[in-house]
């Protein structure tokens, strides 16, 4: 159960830091190679601006706050310890963080579309 948390917390830090790239360079309200964002949005040059600082803020978060389960799940699959296996407990735990994470990687696309026009 050690490897399968492993690559999802990797998988998710990946996907975030892919999209706070997407921020950074200012291509969220693009439409080929952006996010699905209201019209208004994009066609308002502030509200874009905002857009793209809001996913590359929170994204960046969320891709760092993933990277620090990995130590340790890295260090217990590295350990050469045979048949060692997560508690119900720490498993119930990395699951809460990892929907925790989640929701806060989708927290910027939900206040994009609250955006009103100026």
């Amino acid at each position: 159960m050690i490897l399968p948390a492993t690559i999802c917390f990797a998988a998710l830090a990946i996907l975030t830091l892919i999209a706070a790239a997407t921020g950074y360079r200012g291509l969220v309200c693009d439409s080929e190679r952006g996010y699905p964002v209201p019209d208004h949005v994009a066609r308002t040059p502030h509200l874009a601006h905002r857009a793209n600082q809001s996913v590359a803020f929170w994204c960046t978060g969320t891709a760092l706050l993933s990277v620090a389960p990995l130590f340790p799940l890295i260090g217990m699959l590295t350990d050469g310890t045979e048949g060692q296996h997560l508690t119900a407990t720490s498993l119930a735990v990395l699951a809460t963080y990892g929907t925790l994470l989640t929701a806060l990687g989708r927290l910027p696309f939900a206040l994009i579309k609250r955006y009103t026009p100026a």
